[in-house]
């Protein structure tokens, strides 16, 4: 039997050009021979549609291509994700009843599930965290079986198909998260396989944002049911990108076959692919071992790929040619260049250093060698006198009546820096060039609010935000040693002291920086913000207390722990401070904040979701 898995590009409510990829892999499947063609979840319409999933019209179109879909399937057999509707049924909001559904085609037409008498197999169990919003929009097969009065048992059973050789083939059929089951009350595969039946073959369709580590987890999951029901495991899963909003999430395929051999991708990560295996075959392959790489290695490698494929889903997607940097000499704005430079190309990199009286030598020059080394355009623009002028404006303004201090607090003085850089010089720049600036600032930062609204702060895109000050240094230094093997990111840049350099107070010459230890509030701040069951300030403090929170540390934060706090009330005072932060100003600088390219667990955004405004503070 020779199976075709079709990675395929999906964009978010584009069932137009979806349909133009899924009829391409479709043609190219019917060349090779394919006896079973299997695309992912939601391949038509897109996953993170939005409240697009009310328009009515919408659905309808999606309906039509799904018709268009099966003509394609001749006498081969077309397992594809889209929306599907019962219109004699309504949803629990009023509107027409819509399901997560795998459709089935063959012969030119939608085959029918004889369990619910439709022509569609209904997603079981629906995600409700993070960033999925599936039970907002779509009924499921547990619903269906309560208001039938059914068992949810009756309506979940293998289905056989026909094969144009004649062979039958026993079919497990999922949808995404009907496999991710542990902490659900039923497993539909278990279910499926319960009628004195086994399956010849499952398959998992999926549309699943990339995290972090999310291939190993896969593998195991899906390796685990290979073995558990002796037979070979279809995943197919989407690239590109999609967004909720304020937050972007890329997709990276890691389609493949599961066998108790092993794993058999089809394509690299991020790369939408079309490949006919033979099944049998395939079950008889033995797996090399994967490249060992050091767990450093691997996470740098991992963060790489994933960050460079989602901003060139982003460029794509977005239509962008140009990009402006505010390169300071620092980490962050160093590593959002190279990134950009890599995606973009460096002949469409515009880097500008704004310096003040309070920026360093030593940090303008930083900024000066990076774009060198990139081949990126590069200017020098003083804000020095713009910064006065502001200052002695608003002096006019108190003389003329209104009720500002005459000795300003030095704050201001700074966030005038800020935005003059960002609102001002940078804006100005990339609207002359028709080009876009990207926002610099880094999970840490954006964590407790530490930049300036309007100023730092603002941007296309925050393609960083989503990295700790620590992945941010490792990255820089993977770029360096891995990528370029030479040092492209100055030794200047990754040596200096952490600092905005907006006042004497943050002088690196002098070793002042910033007010965070970021190898121990990296740490502090993820117990908060990635935590499944999340830190708040009394679970915090009472760790400390009983002893454990170092248990939750890494070795070189509690280090500086200890360093940093000697007393419980150093500790205390230093939490409630940027506990304060986080739930403050932080959170109403976040809401405001540009759209995050994510790609850890938690991300700021629509997957960490949280109440804007002033909490108590402690």
């Amino acid at each position: 039997m020779r199976i075709c898995i079709a990675q395929t590009r999906i964009k978010a409510a584009a069932p137009e050009d979806n349909f133009a990829e899924i009829e391409k892999a479709i043609a190219q499947a019917h060349s090779e021979q394919a006896d079973v063609i299997i695309l992912p979840e939601m391949a038509l319409p897109g996953y993170f549609v939005g409240d697009g999933w009310e328009r009515p019209a919408f659905i309808q179109k999606c309906e039509d291509f799904n018709h268009r879909i099966a003509a394609l399937s001749g006498d081969a057999v077309v397992i594809f994700g889209s929306v599907a509707t019962d219109p004699r049924a309504r949803n629990e909001d009023g509107r027409l009843r819509k399901f997560n559904a795998a459709l089935i085609a063959q012969n030119g037409k939608l085959l029918n599930n004889p369990c619910i008498g439709m022509p569609f197999w209904p997603k079981t169990l629906m995600p409700n965290y993070r960033e999925f919003d599936d039970s907002r929009h779509f009924f499921d097969t547990r619903k269906l079986a309560a208001e039938r009065q059914q068992s949810i048992q009756s309506l979940l059973k293998l289905f056989t198909l026909t094969l144009r050789n004649g062979q039958t083939l026993r079919l497990a059929l999922g949808i995404c998260e009907d496999a991710w089951s542990d902490d659900y009350p039923l497993n539909p595969y278990e279910l499926m396989s319960s009628h004195g039946e086994k399956p010849d073959l499952m398959v998992n369709i999926s549309c699943s944002p990339f995290t972090l580590g999310k291939h190993a987890r896969r593998k195991k999951l899906f390796a685990g049911l290979s073995n558990k029901f002796s037979c070979p495991v279809v995943y197919v899963n989407a690239v590109g990108s999609q967004n909720v909003g304020k937050t972007i999430f890329t997709f990276d395929g890691d389609s493949g076959v599961y066998t108790p051999s092993g794993f058999h991708g089809i394509a690299p990560a991020f790369a939408a692919a079309t490949r006919t295996l033979d099944l049998q075959s395939v079950a008889n392959t033995t797996i090399a071992d994967e490249r060992p790489l050091s767990e450093s290695s691997a996470r740098n490698e991992e963060l790489l790929t994933a960050l460079e494929a989602g901003l060139s889903f982003v460029k794509d997607e977005w239509k962008l040619e140009k990009v402006v940097i505010g390169v300071s000499g620092g980490i962050d704005s160093a590593l959002s260049a190279v990134l950009h430079a890599r995606v973009f190309g460096a002949q469409n990199v515009f880097c500008v250093n704004m310096p003040s009286r309070f920026n360093s030598q030593l940090t303008i020059g930083a900024a000066q060698k990076l774009a060198k080394n990139l081949g990126c355009s590069f200017a020098s623009l003083s804000i020095e006198e713009s910064v006065q002028l502001t200052l002695n404006q608003l002096d006019d303004a108190r003389q003329q009546g209104l009720p500002l201090p005459s000795l300003l607090n030095p704050l201001v003085a700074e966030n005038i820096q800020a935005r003059d850089r960002g609102s001002r010089i940078l804006s100005a720049t990339a609207s002359a060039l028709g080009a876009v600036f990207p926002c610099n600032a880094n999970k840490s930062e954006t964590t407790v609010g530490y930049s300036t609204l309007y100023g730092d702060h603002a941007g296309y895109l925050a393609p960083i935000a989503d990295l700790w000050k620590s992945d941010v240094y490792g990255l820089a230094n993977f770029y360096n040693q891995e990528i370029f093997s030479r040092e492209v990111i100055p030794a200047e840049t990754m040596q200096v002291i952490p600092s905005a350099e907006l006042s004497a107070e943050q002088d690196v010459a002098q070793g002042k920086g910033d007010p965070l230890c970021y190898p121990y509030h990296d740490a502090l701040f993820r117990l908060w913000v990635e935590e499944w069951n999340r830190f708040d300030f009394d679970s915090t403090l009472a760790a400390y207390d009983d002893g454990t929170l170092k248990n939750r540390l890494s070795d070189e934060a509690v280090q500086h722990l200890n360093r940093l706090f000697p007393t419980r009330e150093e500790f205390k005072s230093d939490l409630k401070r940027w506990w304060n932060a986080y739930t403050g100003m932080g959170a109403f600088k976040r809401v405001q904040a540009p759209p995050v390219l994510a790609i850890t667990r938690r991300s700021f955004g629509f997957d960490h979701r949280e109440c804007v405004g002033f909490p108590r503070q402690l």
